[in-house]
């Protein structure tokens, strides 16, 4: 068998960092183009967005659905061209921290039109649509970092509806006391979290919308949901219940109950109903 004397890395892999200036990619296969240092002039007449290479999104082999960086995004990755440069390939994000707001005219930096900021998702009590909202603020999740003393942070909301909205509730404050490193988080642009907290004796997992809808395991295994509006549940087959404790409900509408089979009520101790009229087969 004849030996290959022409592979991939034989000579060595050529790297590059740099920054991504569109995300756009035509074909949805999460493509950027990125502004490489060092092989990219920092001359945008000369070099525009447009004529940067498309830089293939390497993924893990069990996750084929791509999340595409950011613009602005510092990335890292190499040519599978070698010294051509017009192959790149994306191989992660460095987090940094940015120095300067977007600009369309000034190449190495988030390249955003104010169009393009206007049309992208804004987070809820935000009035800006950068993200990071603040310079020199990290990259990285504020509720990785422990620093949600900001109005915008998913804890400060999430505390301000349960005190403002629901003076008669009877959901807890907010089970978050992360620790940075151990709070393991997913933020989107508009808002959307999932966080897998490790904090020692914090543990949480918690599925949050922008809404204000979420679900949220405490470190004792406690579960507490939250419907922003409506909620909708179908089971096709049997469902059963078994509560240990005590069952507290309060509905401040009506409440209409049909069974279309046999409806049993069975009780070991004393049944009261009270109301101010009974009706029985009316």
């Amino acid at each position: 068998m004849k030996e290959q004397d022409n592979f991939l890395g034989k000579e060595g892999f050529i790297w590059w960092t740099g920054i991504v200036e569109d995300r756009q990619d035509p074909l949805r296969l999460g493509r950027c183009r990125v502004r490489c240092v060092g092989w990219h002039p920092d001359d945008k007449i000369r070099v525009p967005t447009s004529s940067l290479p498309w830089a293939q999104l390497m993924l893990p082999v069990n996750n084929p659905n791509p999340y595409p960086p950011k613009e602005g995004d510092m990335v890292f990755g190499f040519f599978l061209d070698g010294t051509s440069a017009q192959d790149p390939v994306m191989l992660g994000v460095f987090p940094n921290i940015p120095l300067k707001v977007p600009n369309p005219q000034e190449a190495f930096t988030d390249p955003r039109t104010q169009e393009q900021i206007d049309l992208a998702p804004v987070k809820p009590n935000e009035t800006s649509n950068n993200y990071p909202r603040l310079i020199d603020e990290p990259t990285t999740s504020r509720l990785a970092r422990n620093e949600v003393a900001n109005t915008s942070s998913v804890v400060s909301l999430k505390t301000g509806r349960i005190t403002a909205n629901d003076t008669s509730s009877v959901e807890r404050t907010p089970y978050y006391n992360a620790q940075y490193p151990y709070n393991n988080v997913y933020e989107s642009e508009s808002g959307h979290a999932l966080e897998f907290d490790d904090t020692r004796d914090n543990e949480r997992v918690h599925l949050y919308h922008r809404s204000g809808s979420y679900m949220e395991y405490g470190p004792d295994g406690s579960l507490v949901e939250r419907v922003q509006k409506d909620k909708f549940s179908v089971v096709v087959g049997d469902e059963s219940v078994l509560v240990k404790g005590n069952v507290n409900i309060t509905i401040e509408g009506n409440a209409n109950v049909l069974v279309k089979g046999t409806y049993k009520v069975e009780s070991e101790g004393n049944m009261t109903f009270k109301a101010p009229r009974i009706d029985l087969n009316p």
